[in-house]
C-alpha cells in the first residue's frame, strides 16, 4: 500500500488496479495503518468502500452515506466477524456510531473480543472514549489507559482479576483455543501477560503499584518471574517453598510460552527454572516444549539453557511429528520467520545434546544446517552412502553389522546420491528394493527420482522396485521426477511400468 499520495498517484499511472486496494481493504483489516490522505485518493479514483473499511480508514463522510442509504450497516459483519465500531480510527467516528445504534460491546467471532479491546492498541483515545460511553472495563483496558481510579474500582470488585493473563482461560483464551483466534489482546496488547506487564509496558508505574500489591502471593511470583524480578520471586519461593508444585498446569506452560516466539525471554525463563518450573512441560494449546519453541525462533542462548537444565531433545510435537531440530530447520529453510535467529549454532547444540536427525534430507540448501551435518554424515551409513564414501561406508558395515532396516536406508542414500555401485552393493546386501523409510514413507526409488540419476531409477527398476508405491502424502517417484524436471528419470520411469 502506498504511504504517500504521491506514490499512490504514480502507480496509479502505471497502471495500478485500484479495485486491488478496495479487495484489501475490505474485510477493514490494517485500515487504520493507511494513510487517510491516500485512502481518500483511492476512494475518489474508484476503490469500493465498506463501513467497516470507512470507519479504518477515517472516512467518516463516505461512512455516512453508506449508514444513511442502508442503517442495518451499522450491526453489519467484516473481518472475523467485527462490526464498523470495531475498526474506528477515530473518537469522532466511534460516536456517530454509537449515535446510531452500534452495540458498545458487539462480540467479534474470532477473539470474542469487544471495540475497546480491539482498538486499545493503536488508538487508545478511542477504547477510553468507549469506556466513557459505557463500554465494560477490564482490568486491562485499566493498566493500558493507566487509569488508576478504574483499576482500583475493578480490583475492589473483583480482588482476582490481577490475576488474570492474557491467553489464559476462563476470561481470555490463548490462540487456538476451540480452533479460534484467542482473545485479541494478544495482538493489540501482548501475548501472555498480565495487566502488571501490560501497566509497566505503557508506562504507568502507579498502576503496577497497585496490583502489584493487590495480587495474591502466586500472582506476585509469576508476575515477578516474568518481568526478571529475582529478589523478589525468590523471596516468595523462599517463604511458599511449595509455591510451585501448587501451581496449575496453565501456569506451568509458562517457560514454553516465553520461549515462544511473541514472548522470547531468557531472563524470565532462566528465573523460572532456578524457581522449579519443570524443564519440558509444553504448551497445551499445541503440544510444543520450551525447546521446540526456542528452536523454532532460533533462540540459541534459550535452547542451550534448556539442554543444560536436562530438558530432552527427542521429545516429538503431537501436531507436526516433529522434534526441536525438525522445528529448527524448519523454520530455518522454509518458514524463514527469524532471519535474526542463530540457527548455525541451535542445529549443532541440539546434534551434540544428542538429536535425532535425518541424514537422507541432507543437503536441506542453507549452510547454517548442512554445514552442521556434513561433517556428521560419514558417521552414520546412510548419509556416507548418500555421500558416497565408500571407505566410510566398508567401515560402518564392519563395526556395526546393519540390519535389513539400515541397508534399506542405505539404499535410499545411495539412490538419492546417485551412486550405482553402492546401490548394487546394498541392494546384493539384502536391502529392500520397496522398504518405506522415515515419517514420510519414502522408497529407495523415490530417492532415486531426487537424484534425477536416470541410472539408478532404471537399475531398481530393474531389480524388481515398484513405481507405483505412493508415500505418505501421495505422491510417487514419477511425481518425484517430474517436480524435479528429470526427463531421463521420467522415461525411465515410464518405461519400467510394462
Amino acid at each position: 500500500m502506498a504511504r504517500t499520495t504521491a506514490i499512490a498517484e504514480r502507480l496509479l499511472e502505471l497502471g495500478a488496479d485500484v479495485n486491488l486496494a478496495a479487495t484489501w481493504w475490505a474485510p477493514g483489516f490494517y485500515t487504520r495503518q493507511i494513510d487517510t490522505d491516500v485512502a481518500r485518493l483511492l476512494v475518489n479514483r474508484g476503490a469500493a468502500l465498506t463501513v467497516h473499511a470507512a470507519a479504518g480508514l477515517g472516512l467518516l463522510d463516505h461512512l455516512a452515506r453508506l449508514v444513511e442509504a442502508d442503517p442495518a450497516l451499522v450491526h453489519a459483519k467484516g473481518g472475523d466477524g467485527c462490526t464498523a465500531l470495531h475498526f474506528s480510527r477515530t473518537v469522532e467516528i466511534a460516536k456517530w456510531l454509537l449515535d446510531r445504534g452500534a452495540q458498545i460491546d458487539a462480540r467479534d467471532e474470532d477473539h470474542d473480543s469487544t471495540p475497546a479491546q480491539w482498538l486499545i492498541g493503536d488508538v487508545p483515545e478511542v477504547a477510553r472514549f468507549l469506556l466513557e460511553r459505557g463500554a465494560t472495563p477490564d482490568i486491562f483496558l485499566a493498566a493500558a489507559l493507566g487509569d488508576l481510579a478504574l483499576a482500583e474500582r475493578l480490583v475492589e470488585a473483583d480482588p482476582s482479576c490481577p490475576g488474570q493473563r492474557i491467553g489464559r482461560l476462563p476470561a481470555f483464551p490463548p490462540l487456538g483455543h476451540n480452533k479460534r483466534g484467542g482473545t485479541i489482546y494478544q495482538w493489540t496488547l501482548a501475548f501472555n501477560s498480565y495487566p502488571h506487564q501490560i501497566a509497566l509496558k505503557k508506562g504507568h508505574p502507579a498502576v503496577f503499584d497497585l496490583l502489584y500489591t493487590k495480587s495474591d502471593t502466586t500472582t506476585q511470583f509469576l508476575v515477578s518471574c516474568l518481568i526478571g524480578q529475582r529478589t523478589e520471586a525468590e523471596a516468595i519461593v523462599a517463604a511458599n517453598p511449595g509455591i510451585v508444585a501448587a501451581l496449575e498446569p496453565a501456569d506451568l506452560e509458562l517457560p514454553a510460552r516465553y520461549c515462544w516466539e511473541t514472548n522470547t525471554n531468557f531472563e524470565a525463563v532462566r528465573l523460572m527454572l532456578d524457581a522449579g518450573f519443570p524443564v519440558a512441560h509444553p504448551e497445551r494449546s499445541h503440544g510444543y516444549t520450551p525447546l521446540h519453541n526456542a528452536a523454532w525462533a532460533g533462540s540459541a542462548d534459550l535452547v542451550d539453557l534448556l539442554i543444560a537444565r536436562g530438558h530432552p531433545v527427542d521429545i516429538v510435537d503431537p501436531g507436526y511429528n516433529s522434534t526441536p531440530l525438525g522445528y529448527a530447520i524448519h523454520d530455518c529453510i522454509y518458514e524463514k520467520r527469524h532471519p535474526e535467529g542463530e540457527f548455525r549454532r541451535v542445529v549443532k547444540s541440539l546434534l551434540d545434546a544428542g538429536s535425532p536427525w535425518e541424514a537422507l534430507e541432507y543437503p536441506y540448501g542453507d549452510p547454517q544446517v548442512d554445514e552442521v551435518l556434513e561433517p556428521r554424515m560419514r558417521g552414520r551409513l546412510d548419509g556416507a552412502a548418500l555421500m558416497g564414501d565408500e571407505a566410510a561406508v566398508d567401515r560402518l558395515i564392519e563395526e556395526n553389522k546393519p540390519d535389513a532396516d539400515e541397508l534399506t536406508r542405505a539404499l535410499a542414500g545411495a539412490a538419492k546420491g546417485g551412486h550405482l555401485p553402492l546401490c548394487r552393493r546394498f541392494v546384493s546386501a539384502g536391502a529392500a528394493l520397496n522398504g518405506a523409510v522415515g515419517y514420510h514413507k519414502v522408497t529407495p526409488l523415490m530417492y532415486a527420482a531426487c537424484s534425477g540419476s536416470p541410472e539408478g531409477v532404471t537399475f531398481l527398476i530393474e531389480q524388481g522396485a515398484d513405481s507405483s508405491i505412493k508415500n505418505r502424502n501421495g505422491i510417487t517417484a514419477l511425481d518425484i521426477a517430474k517436480s524435479n524436471g528429470a526427463p531421463e528419470s521420467i522415461i525411465a520411469l515410464l518405461s519400467g511400468r510394462g
